[in-house]
């Protein structure tokens, strides 16, 4: 897969460029506070003459499209591809806002304090994308899946029919190996997300925040993601049967399934607005 270059530039989020013949392709762009590491390791990547031309958002959460004004200052002509709702959702004023916010907090829990503001309007979508669009980078194909479950918005990339970008739909891995679930919107759709790429029957996967699934593990990973999904939504639910309130339920949820592994992939801060989030869906739903 010579032609997949991780130029990650931090921690909490990763960034993959793609190179085709004719054109390249970032998929995701992580946070704000690495976007200068992201921009050198990119530039490093390309060929003489090479221009970035595509950025494919997985969705729109802070710490997948944080360091996207800054990508646009230096290649303004990019053309940036999202979902539908995610579009819709880097329209409003207290998206962008939030975004910034936490894109602040995230280079203090980093330790980069070096976050500099940017002009929200660049913050956005030029192209909106759904299920089966294709794009031909020059003997190099990407495939856009619509994968909701984390967000509404969550899409998944397949390169070439067989390297899936796995959207966090599926779950993150712990440094330890061990998959946790990631679903805020949809329990019900995380399960059908991910039974949707199973069926794509990619050779390679790439787990959003973990990189490489072990190739030993991938034939198992889809039914390993759907586990855990389920294990937490039992969690949350047996929980809620034996009397416990939301908070209650968020304290029980945050003592076994929080660690100083997730800490790495996750601030607190994020656990617990990600976290809060799936449990009122699941009490709204299953009442």
């Amino acid at each position: 897969m010579d032609y997949i270059i991780d130029v990650t530039g931090g921690k909490g989020g990763s960034a993959y460029l793609v190179l085709g013949k004719d054109k390249t392709a970032l998929i995701d762009c992580g946070m704000a506070y690495c976007a200068s590491n992201l921009i050198s390791n990119i530039k490093e990547a390309l060929a003489d003459g090479m221009n970035l031309d595509y950025i494919f958002l997985s969705h729109s959460h802070y710490d997948h499209i944080g360091a996207l004004p800054y990508l646009r200052e230096i290649w303004p002509g990019v053309e940036v591809m999202a979902a539908e709702y995610a579009e819709k959702v880097l329209t409003k004023k207290s998206v962008l806002q939030t975004i910034q916010e936490l894109s602040r907090k995230a280079g203090q829990y980093y330790g980069v304090n070096q976050f500099i503001g940017y002009d929200d309007g660049l913050m956005k979508v030029d192209r909106k994308i759904s299920e089966g669009d294709m794009f031909d980078l020059g003997g190099i194909t990407i495939r856009t899946i619509e994968t909701p479950g984390h967000t509404k918005c969550s899409l998944s990339f397949l390169v070439n029919e067989k390297v899936m970008f796995a959207s966090e739909t599926s779950g993150v891995i712990s440094p330890d190996g061990k998959i946790y679930a990631t679903f805020i919107t949809s329990y019900s759709e995380t399960i059908e997300s991910n039974k949707k790429c199973q069926a794509a029957n990619p050779q390679y996967i790439i787990c959003s925040h973990s990189g490489l699934v072990n190739k030993s593990e991938a034939s198992g990973y889809w039914k390993k993601c759907m586990q855990a999904a389920k294990t937490s939504r039992d969690f949350v639910l047996k929980s809620f049967s034996a009397g416990a309130d939301e908070d209650e339920i968020f304290e029980r949820y945050k003592n076994t399934y929080q660690d100083g592994k997730t800490r790495e992939v996750q601030p607190d801060y994020a656990f617990e607005i990600n976290n809060r989030a799936m449990i009122r869906n699941l009490l709204k739903n299953n009442q």
